[in-house]
Protein backbone atom coordinates (compact mmCIF):
# COMPACT_ATOMS: atom_id res chain seq x y z
CA UNK A 1 0.00 0.00 0.00
CA UNK A 2 1.34 3.43 -0.94
CA UNK A 3 2.43 5.57 2.02
CA UNK A 4 1.30 8.84 0.42
CA UNK A 5 -2.36 7.94 -0.17
CA UNK A 6 -3.28 9.88 2.96
CA UNK A 7 -1.80 13.04 1.43
CA UNK A 8 -4.68 13.13 -1.12
CA UNK A 9 -7.38 12.34 1.44
CA UNK A 10 -7.29 8.54 1.88
CA UNK A 11 -6.07 8.33 5.47
CA UNK A 12 -8.67 5.61 6.17
CA UNK A 13 -7.07 3.11 3.76
CA UNK A 14 -5.03 0.75 5.90
CA UNK A 15 -5.04 -2.58 4.03
CA UNK A 16 -4.32 -3.85 0.51
CA UNK A 17 -7.93 -4.98 0.10
CA UNK A 18 -9.13 -1.43 0.71
CA UNK A 19 -6.55 -0.14 -1.77
CA UNK A 20 -7.75 -2.70 -4.33
CA UNK A 21 -11.30 -1.32 -4.07
CA UNK A 22 -9.92 2.13 -4.83
CA UNK A 23 -7.93 0.78 -7.80
CA UNK A 24 -11.02 -0.98 -9.20
CA UNK A 25 -12.94 2.29 -8.91
CA UNK A 26 -10.24 4.08 -10.91
CA UNK A 27 -10.13 1.38 -13.61
CA UNK A 28 -13.91 1.30 -14.05
CA UNK A 29 -14.36 5.10 -13.92
CA UNK A 30 -11.12 6.65 -15.21
CA UNK A 31 -10.56 10.36 -15.77
CA UNK A 32 -7.90 9.63 -18.40
CA UNK A 33 -6.61 6.47 -20.05
CA UNK A 34 -3.46 6.48 -22.18
CA UNK A 35 -2.30 3.35 -23.97
CA UNK A 36 0.86 2.86 -25.98
CA UNK A 37 2.61 -0.09 -27.62
CA UNK A 38 5.80 -1.35 -25.96
CA UNK A 39 6.29 -4.60 -27.88
CA UNK A 40 4.67 -6.67 -30.61
CA UNK A 41 1.97 -8.20 -28.39
CA UNK A 42 1.96 -5.87 -25.39
CA UNK A 43 0.62 -2.39 -24.68
CA UNK A 44 1.37 -0.25 -21.66
CA UNK A 45 -1.58 1.64 -20.18
CA UNK A 46 -1.73 4.48 -17.66
CA UNK A 47 -5.11 4.97 -16.04
CA UNK A 48 -5.65 8.07 -13.91
CA UNK A 49 -8.62 8.90 -11.74
CA UNK A 50 -9.15 12.31 -10.12
CA UNK A 51 -10.59 12.41 -6.62
CA UNK A 52 -10.53 16.18 -6.36
CA UNK A 53 -9.06 19.15 -8.23
CA UNK A 54 -5.70 17.94 -9.52
CA UNK A 55 -5.39 15.00 -7.09
CA UNK A 56 -5.94 11.30 -7.66
CA UNK A 57 -4.27 7.97 -8.28
CA UNK A 58 -2.58 6.68 -11.43
CA UNK A 59 -2.32 2.99 -12.34
CA UNK A 60 0.36 1.52 -14.59
CA UNK A 61 -0.35 -1.83 -16.24
CA UNK A 62 -0.04 -3.89 -19.40
CA UNK A 63 -2.52 -5.36 -21.87
CA UNK A 64 -1.41 -8.70 -23.29
CA UNK A 65 -2.40 -10.22 -26.66
CA UNK A 66 -5.66 -11.46 -25.07
CA UNK A 67 -6.57 -7.90 -24.05
CA UNK A 68 -6.17 -8.77 -20.36
CA UNK A 69 -5.02 -5.99 -18.03
CA UNK A 70 -2.15 -6.84 -15.67
CA UNK A 71 -1.66 -4.14 -13.03
CA UNK A 72 1.98 -3.44 -12.23
CA UNK A 73 1.82 -0.60 -9.72
CA UNK A 74 -0.06 2.57 -8.78
CA UNK A 75 0.76 5.89 -7.13
CA UNK A 76 -1.09 8.96 -5.83
CA UNK A 77 -0.46 12.25 -7.58
CA UNK A 78 -0.91 16.00 -7.57
CA UNK A 79 -0.75 17.79 -10.92
CA UNK A 80 1.44 20.88 -10.61
CA UNK A 81 0.51 24.19 -12.21
CA UNK A 82 3.87 25.99 -12.20
CA UNK A 83 6.31 25.33 -15.02
CA UNK A 84 10.00 25.14 -14.11
CA UNK A 85 12.63 25.73 -16.80
CA UNK A 86 15.75 23.58 -16.59
CA UNK A 87 18.76 23.27 -18.90
CA UNK A 88 18.28 19.52 -19.36
CA UNK A 89 16.10 16.87 -17.75
CA UNK A 90 17.37 13.30 -17.94
CA UNK A 91 14.87 10.49 -17.44
CA UNK A 92 15.90 7.04 -16.24
CA UNK A 93 13.86 3.86 -15.81
CA UNK A 94 13.65 2.11 -12.45
CA UNK A 95 14.97 -1.44 -12.52
CA UNK A 96 12.08 -3.15 -10.73
CA UNK A 97 9.02 -1.88 -12.65
CA UNK A 98 7.74 0.43 -15.39
CA UNK A 99 8.40 3.65 -13.50
CA UNK A 100 10.84 6.48 -14.12
CA UNK A 101 12.74 9.22 -12.35
CA UNK A 102 13.72 12.58 -13.80
CA UNK A 103 16.95 14.29 -12.82
CA UNK A 104 18.18 17.80 -13.53
CA UNK A 105 20.93 20.09 -12.30
CA UNK A 106 19.10 22.99 -10.69
CA UNK A 107 21.22 26.13 -10.37
CA UNK A 108 18.94 27.64 -7.71
CA UNK A 109 19.88 24.99 -5.16
CA UNK A 110 23.20 23.95 -6.64
CA UNK A 111 22.52 20.22 -6.70
CA UNK A 112 20.82 17.48 -8.70
CA UNK A 113 17.04 17.49 -8.36
CA UNK A 114 15.38 14.06 -8.69
CA UNK A 115 11.62 13.60 -9.11
CA UNK A 116 9.17 10.77 -9.85
CA UNK A 117 7.85 11.01 -13.41
CA UNK A 118 4.06 11.30 -13.59
CA UNK A 119 3.34 11.07 -17.35
CA UNK A 120 4.92 7.64 -17.82
CA UNK A 121 2.80 6.54 -20.80
CA UNK A 122 3.55 9.75 -22.72
CA UNK A 123 7.28 9.27 -22.21
CA UNK A 124 7.19 5.59 -23.25
CA UNK A 125 5.24 6.54 -26.39
CA UNK A 126 7.84 9.11 -27.46
CA UNK A 127 10.59 6.51 -27.05
CA UNK A 128 8.65 3.84 -28.96
CA UNK A 129 8.01 6.26 -31.83
CA UNK A 130 11.65 7.43 -31.78
CA UNK A 131 10.52 11.01 -31.09
CA UNK A 132 12.70 11.40 -28.02
CA UNK A 133 15.42 13.24 -29.96
CA UNK A 134 16.57 15.58 -27.20
CA UNK A 135 16.27 15.92 -23.44
CA UNK A 136 13.20 17.88 -22.25
CA UNK A 137 13.68 21.18 -20.43
CA UNK A 138 10.22 21.98 -19.00
CA UNK A 139 8.61 20.31 -15.99
CA UNK A 140 5.66 20.99 -13.69
CA UNK A 141 6.88 20.09 -10.22
CA UNK A 142 4.52 18.95 -7.48
CA UNK A 143 4.84 17.04 -4.23
CA UNK A 144 2.93 15.04 -1.65
CA UNK A 145 3.55 15.36 2.06
CA UNK A 146 2.33 13.41 5.07
CA UNK A 147 3.85 15.67 7.73
CA UNK A 148 4.29 19.42 7.74
CA UNK A 149 4.26 22.58 9.85
CA UNK A 150 3.29 26.18 9.20
CA UNK A 151 5.80 28.75 10.45
CA UNK A 152 5.72 32.52 10.60
CA UNK A 153 7.71 34.32 7.95
CA UNK A 154 10.84 36.33 8.73
CA UNK A 155 10.13 40.05 8.52
CA UNK A 156 12.85 41.84 6.58
CA UNK A 157 13.23 45.44 5.36
CA UNK A 158 12.80 45.85 1.57
CA UNK A 159 16.49 46.73 1.20
CA UNK A 160 17.60 43.44 2.77
CA UNK A 161 15.13 41.47 0.63
CA UNK A 162 16.50 43.08 -2.54
CA UNK A 163 20.08 42.41 -1.41
CA UNK A 164 19.22 38.74 -0.80
CA UNK A 165 17.69 38.49 -4.28
CA UNK A 166 20.78 40.02 -5.89
CA UNK A 167 23.01 37.64 -3.90
CA UNK A 168 20.96 34.66 -5.06
CA UNK A 169 21.19 35.73 -8.70
CA UNK A 170 24.94 36.24 -8.36
CA UNK A 171 25.36 32.78 -6.82
CA UNK A 172 23.31 31.20 -9.61
CA UNK A 173 25.61 32.79 -12.19
CA UNK A 174 28.68 31.57 -10.29
CA UNK A 175 27.35 28.00 -10.17
CA UNK A 176 26.73 28.09 -13.93
CA UNK A 177 30.25 29.37 -14.53
CA UNK A 178 31.77 26.75 -12.19
CA UNK A 179 29.95 23.96 -14.05
CA UNK A 180 31.47 25.30 -17.26
CA UNK A 181 34.97 24.92 -15.77
CA UNK A 182 35.65 28.44 -14.44
CA UNK A 183 38.18 27.98 -11.60
CA UNK A 184 37.73 31.54 -10.30
CA UNK A 185 33.97 30.99 -9.97
CA UNK A 186 34.60 27.74 -8.07
CA UNK A 187 36.95 29.51 -5.65
CA UNK A 188 34.42 32.32 -5.15
CA UNK A 189 31.71 29.77 -4.30
CA UNK A 190 34.01 28.06 -1.80
CA UNK A 191 34.85 31.35 -0.08
CA UNK A 192 31.16 32.34 -0.01
CA UNK A 193 30.26 29.03 1.63
CA UNK A 194 32.95 29.52 4.27
CA UNK A 195 31.70 33.05 4.99
CA UNK A 196 28.11 31.84 5.20
CA UNK A 197 29.09 29.07 7.65
CA UNK A 198 30.90 31.60 9.85
CA UNK A 199 27.98 34.04 9.87
CA UNK A 200 25.40 31.32 10.66
CA UNK A 201 27.57 29.87 13.45
CA UNK A 202 27.91 33.30 15.04
CA UNK A 203 24.20 34.17 14.76
CA UNK A 204 23.02 30.72 15.93
CA UNK A 205 24.44 31.43 19.39
CA UNK A 206 21.87 34.21 19.92
CA UNK A 207 19.07 33.55 17.42
CA UNK A 208 16.71 30.73 16.52
CA UNK A 209 17.91 28.86 13.44
CA UNK A 210 14.53 29.30 11.68
CA UNK A 211 14.97 33.09 11.77
CA UNK A 212 18.39 32.78 10.15
CA UNK A 213 17.49 30.20 7.49
CA UNK A 214 14.45 31.47 5.63
CA UNK A 215 14.22 28.73 3.02
CA UNK A 216 15.90 25.45 2.13
CA UNK A 217 15.59 22.45 -0.20
CA UNK A 218 17.68 19.39 0.65
CA UNK A 219 17.59 15.58 0.29
CA UNK A 220 15.99 13.63 3.12
CA UNK A 221 16.67 9.97 3.91
CA UNK A 222 17.93 7.37 1.43
CA UNK A 223 15.08 7.53 -1.10
CA UNK A 224 16.09 9.70 -4.03
CA UNK A 225 12.79 11.58 -4.47
CA UNK A 226 12.33 12.60 -0.82
CA UNK A 227 13.28 16.10 0.29
CA UNK A 228 13.09 18.24 3.39
CA UNK A 229 11.89 21.71 2.40
CA UNK A 230 10.96 25.05 3.85
CA UNK A 231 9.59 27.92 1.81
CA UNK A 232 7.14 30.77 1.59
CA UNK A 233 3.48 30.00 0.88
CA UNK A 234 2.39 31.86 -2.26
CA UNK A 235 -1.09 30.38 -2.77
CA UNK A 236 -3.54 28.13 -0.93
CA UNK A 237 -6.25 25.84 -2.30
CA UNK A 238 -8.62 23.78 -0.19
CA UNK A 239 -9.65 20.51 -1.86
CA UNK A 240 -12.26 18.05 -0.66
CA UNK A 241 -11.70 14.40 -1.56
CA UNK A 242 -14.76 13.31 -3.54
CA UNK A 243 -14.85 9.87 -1.90
CA UNK A 244 -13.87 10.48 1.73
CA UNK A 245 -14.68 14.23 1.99
CA UNK A 246 -11.35 14.70 3.77
CA UNK A 247 -9.91 18.21 3.47
CA UNK A 248 -6.48 18.52 1.85
CA UNK A 249 -4.42 21.61 1.12
CA UNK A 250 -2.71 22.40 -2.17
CA UNK A 251 0.00 24.87 -1.18
CA UNK A 252 2.08 26.73 -3.74
CA UNK A 253 5.46 27.15 -2.06
CA UNK A 254 8.64 29.01 -3.06
CA UNK A 255 11.67 27.03 -1.85
CA UNK A 256 15.00 28.58 -2.82
CA UNK A 257 13.41 30.09 -5.94
CA UNK A 258 11.86 26.74 -6.91
CA UNK A 259 8.07 27.12 -7.05
CA UNK A 260 6.09 23.91 -6.62
CA UNK A 261 2.67 22.74 -5.45
CA UNK A 262 2.53 20.62 -2.29
CA UNK A 263 -0.51 18.54 -1.32
CA UNK A 264 -0.99 17.60 2.34
CA UNK A 265 -3.90 16.28 4.38
CA UNK A 266 -5.24 18.94 6.74
CA UNK A 267 -4.93 16.41 9.59
CA UNK A 268 -1.17 16.16 8.92
CA UNK A 269 -0.51 19.90 8.80
CA UNK A 270 0.31 21.59 12.10
CA UNK A 271 -0.71 25.24 12.01
CA UNK A 272 -2.97 27.42 9.89
CA UNK A 273 -1.61 28.11 6.39
CA UNK A 274 -1.70 31.72 5.28
CA UNK A 275 -0.10 33.71 2.48
CA UNK A 276 3.39 34.84 3.46
CA UNK A 277 3.84 32.18 6.13
CA UNK A 278 6.25 29.31 5.58
CA UNK A 279 5.69 25.60 5.02
CA UNK A 280 8.21 23.21 6.55
CA UNK A 281 8.03 19.47 5.97
CA UNK A 282 9.15 16.37 4.11
CA UNK A 283 7.91 15.86 0.55
CA UNK A 284 7.84 13.19 -2.17
CA UNK A 285 8.69 15.09 -5.35
CA UNK A 286 6.85 14.42 -8.62
CA UNK A 287 7.09 15.98 -12.05
CA UNK A 288 5.04 16.19 -15.23
CA UNK A 289 7.56 16.65 -18.04
CA UNK A 290 6.56 18.51 -21.19
CA UNK A 291 7.77 16.22 -23.98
Amino acid sequence: MHSYLRAIGFSNIKTKSQANILIDNAINNPTTRISTTISTNTSLVQISKDFGEGIGISIIGEYDDRDTLHIEHYFPYLIGENVTQEEEIHIEKHSNNESYSGICEDLNIGMSLIFYLYNIADFVRTKWLNQYAKEPTMVKLSALSIKGNVLFDVLEPPTISQTSKNTTNSRTNLIAAARAGDIDALESLTLDDMDTYTIISRRAKKEDILTIVKSYFMPCGIETELYSVMGTILNIKKISNTITNELVYNLTVDCNNIVLDICINSADLLGEPSLGRRFKGTIWLQGLVEL
